[in-house]
């Protein structure tokens, strides 16, 4: 401060009463015998008192009494030694509220060094008090969580160093402070799991990322225990790591809860296994004789006709239609246990609507003039053509609405029964709605309730008096689901009931299409810095459990794996990874694995990648893919068959064909029927009989069956195709159901197929490894020769 700016006169008397009553304190004076002679104005101000009322001990009045008399005390002590005086007690505010202060005052002596006054503050720390109770009380509270917590709760330095005292991990694995402090924690954890926890806990401090992983670690018993540890760290204000905190949770209970419940899900699928491939082989064992009476109907109808004996027309009917409602039931099961298996598939197709309706309402005509019902067909207009086409599984749709009309005539008589077909408009969508509307019995609340339901019909008495097996519903139900759509009843009891089928005009996906930029960001942010590796395998699969099985399974072995749960996504990023190999699912939304492989090997950058197809396939794809050209399933549809055979007829020579079937009967009723159409018939027992017959003359055509001793027909369809003048037309006549145990090659296209359940995980580790040796010659990369080398031989 200049001179010029320096006051002229001393502070006054007046100045320092004026900075007394300006301080945020409450102040005052006493003499040296600790008597108070003076209060700042903040005194009065807070405690509402005047000067009259503090005269003498007029202050104890704004003190507490139950912290008065100790107050009291501890002055008068520091008044009597004339040494400072501290202390922190509650004081009465003008509104009847106590709020604490802390009390200061400091003795002034004279030339002699006798106390001559008292100089004395209140400062108010009532925020500051319950700031300070607040966090204590926290503190309590984290401590007693700690001792309740059968967590290991521990904290590290910034460097993330353990240090003293750690008494919950010292309890838990016995280590002493001077064996587990900085990095002696790292003793206590299994030897097989210490460098991957250390690594990763020292990536995470240098990272500052959360640390998350699994180890185990020795309890103080010696037992080893599985943990799940999380730690995170404490940043301070400036953002730097003040420390770590973390836990340690003992997850061993939960591991063998969940190591049963996966031995449980195993043995299950086994035994679901089981059931599946026992009503496979069921099948054919019982298609093949109800073939036999079926077709043997036939054609001894057809004679009888021939020889003017009609008469006994109606019971060799009686016979046939028994053997086609034993094959129905028969049918039926194992369209539950494909159901039941997830095995269920869509073969979609587009088709006219209402030529598909009048194929059902002939179908239909016996079933519905058996009780004398009447059929009334509504279709909008009357041609039908504002139905227009769809594009669905059109076998399941005719099955499901067989399904319904056939229920409606069981349950009518002297009745109308009214298929309704409308199609509507939705969002930009086109459905289509089948209603199927009776006069019949009717139905309860109740029995509605549990109509869908499998083997489950109204009631008891509906069966003994209806008949039938309570699973058409149940089937059609899961058509229309599987199909994108759904089925509903209304009814009435007594008055007849609706059914009505609503289904997309086309089979939509599963999933709604993602937006190409979210496609983009996904494959971006998957394949960032990992396009050059060597090592990536791409799993491509709609089924969560078998991705995270087989995903597991690789990584254990040393694989870098990356998955995709669709067809699209799957190409999108076999093109941006280029990986070493795929393993592709065949039945997946948004595209199919045909598609994908397809879309691969047209694709010169990843044409060459293996492909390992991991799927259960359905007998019509196989057949398709080994080479068959048409599909026929036993009892064999006559016109279908005839159909078939037109097509196969050279147009200016009688045409051959090589029957092979090991069942003499069925040959015998194909060889008579081809032969009144004028075909030329050989005859093999199987399928090295009928190589032998290809060697004496090159027939026009080939009906095989699939079951057969010394060589079956996938074995023939190998070796026909391997030869020169293999491509011959094969229609594939069979009663078999395809199982998973049948697996064979699917085409040059596809470089494995493995079929889900049927090879263990070792196994796919020696598939990849031949793939690579076989694939690619030039040398891997050594860690990845290394994981190689250790795949189970």
């Amino acid at each position: 401060m200049s001179a010029r700016n320096a006051p002229t006169t001393a502070p006054t008397e007046s100045d320092f009463r004026n900075l007394a009553d300006a301080l945020p304190q409450l102040a005052w004076i006493a003499e040296a015998d600790g008597a108070i002679v003076w209060f700042n104005r903040r005194w009065y101000d807070y405690t509402g008192t005047s000067p009259a009322e503090m005269v003498g001990d007029g202050w104890r009045a704004v003190h507490h009494p139950d912290h008065l008399d100790q107050v009291a005390a501890r002055f008068s002590a520091c008044i009597a030694a004339g040494e400072s005086w501290q202390d922190t007690f509650p004081l009465r505010g003008r509104d009847g509220q106590y709020r604490w202060f802390l009390s200061l005052a400091e003795p002034v002596r004279g030339p002699d060094g006798t106390v001559e006054r008292w100089y004395g503050t209140n400062t108010d720390i009532t925020e500051t008090r319950q700031a300070q109770d607040a966090l204590r009380l926290s503190e309590q509270r984290f401590r007693a969580l700690i001792d309740a917590s059968a967590a290991v709760i521990w904290n590290t330095t910034a460097a993330g160093e353990l240090m003293p005292p750690q008494p919950r991990w010292a309890a838990y694995t016995g280590q002493s402070e001077e064996a587990y402090q900085g990095w002696g924690w790292v003793d206590a954890v299994h030897p097989d799991d210490r460098a991957r926890a250390a690594e990763v806990w020292a990536e995470c401090v240098e990272a500052v990322r959360p640390y998350a992983i699994e180890y185990r670690l020795r309890r103080h018993d010696g037992e080893w225990r599985d943990t799940e540890v999380r730690g995170v760290p404490v940043l301070a204000e400036n953002g730097t790591i003040r420390e770590w905190v973390g836990l340690n949770i003992d997850v061993t209970v939960r591991k063998e809860a969940e190591a049963e419940a996966e031995r449980a899900r195993a043995a299950a699928e086994a035994a679901n296994l089981a059931k599946s491939q026992f009503l496979a082989n069921m099948s054919h064992e019982l298609r093949t004789p109800l073939s036999a009476v079926i077709g043997y109907s036939e054609m001894l109808g057809e004679e009888l006709e021939d020889l003017g004996q009609a008469e006994l027309l109606p019971d060799l009917r009686k016979i046939e239609s028994s053997a086609r409602h034993l094959l129905g039931l028969i049918n039926d099961v194992l369209d539950i246990s494909k159901i039941e298996a997830g095995r269920m598939t869509l073969s979609a197709e587009s088709f006219d609507v209402a030529t598909l309706i009048d194929d059902v309402s002939a179908a239909t005509q016996s079933l519905i003039a058996k009780k004398r019902n009447r059929f009334h067909l509504d279709l909008g207009d009357e041609s039908g053509d504002g139905l227009g086409t769809m594009h669905q599984d059109q076998l399941k749709l005719r099955q499901s609405l067989i399904n319904l009309i056939g229920n409606a005539a069981k349950f009518s008589e002297d009745g109308d029964i009214t298929l309704t077909v409308r199609r509507v408009a939705e969002d930009g969508t086109d459905w289509m709605s089948f209603s199927v509307s009776d006069t019949g019995i009717g139905l309860t609340d109740e029995q509605m309730g549990r109509l869908f339901e499998r083997f489950s019909q109204a009631d008891e008495s509906t069966t003994r008096q209806f008949g039938g097996t309570g699973l058409g519903l149940a089937i059609t139900r899961a058509f229309c689901e599987r199909m994108g759509g759904g089925i509903g009843v209304t009814s009435r009891f007594g008055e007849g009931a609706t059914f009505t089928i609503r289904l997309p005009a086309e089979l939509a996906v599963r999933e709604e299409e993602e937006a190409a930029e979210t496609v983009a960001a996904r494959v971006h942010e998957i394949t960032a810095g990992e396009a050059h590796l060597h090592d990536v395998v791409l799993l491509v699969d709609d089924d969560p459990a078998a991705r995270d099985l087989l995903q597991r399974f690789l990584e254990r072995e040393g694989f870098r794996v990356r998955t995709a749960n669709d067809g699209r996504a799957g190409l999108t990023l076999a093109r941006a990874l280029k990986p070493r190999a795929i393993l592709l699912d065949i039945e997946m939304p948004r595209m199919d694995g045909w598609a994908v492989l397809h879309a691969i090997r047209t694709d010169p950058d990843i044409a060459e990648t293996p492909v390992i197809i991991t799927s259960v396939v359905n007998e019509f794809s196989l057949a398709h893919v080994l080479g068959a050209t048409d599909y026929l399933v036993k009892p064999v549809d006559w016109s279908a068959l005839k159909e078939a055979m037109e097509r196969y007829r050279p147009a200016e020579q009688e045409g051959s064909v090589l029957i092979v079937d090991d069942d003499e009967d069925a040959r015998e009723r194909v060889r008579r029927t081809l032969q009144r159409d004028g075909w030329q018939v050989r005859e093999a027992g199987n399928g090295a009989e009928a190589l032998e017959s290809l060697d004496a003359a090159r027939p026009s055509l080939i009906l095989l069956d699939l079951m057969m001793p010394v060589m079956d027909g996938f074995a023939f369809l190998r070796a026909l195709r391997g030869r020169p003048d293999g491509n011959v037309p094969v229609v594939v006549l069979t009663a078999k159901e395809i199982t998973p145990s049948e697996k064979e090659s699917l085409g040059a296209q596809a470089d494995r197929l493995i079929i889900k359940g049927s090879m263990s995980l070792a196994e796919i580790g020696r598939q990849l490894r031949d793939l690579y040796a076989r694939h690619d010659r030039t040398p891997l990369p050594g860690e990845i020769q290394g994981l190689i080398e250790r795949l189970p031989s």
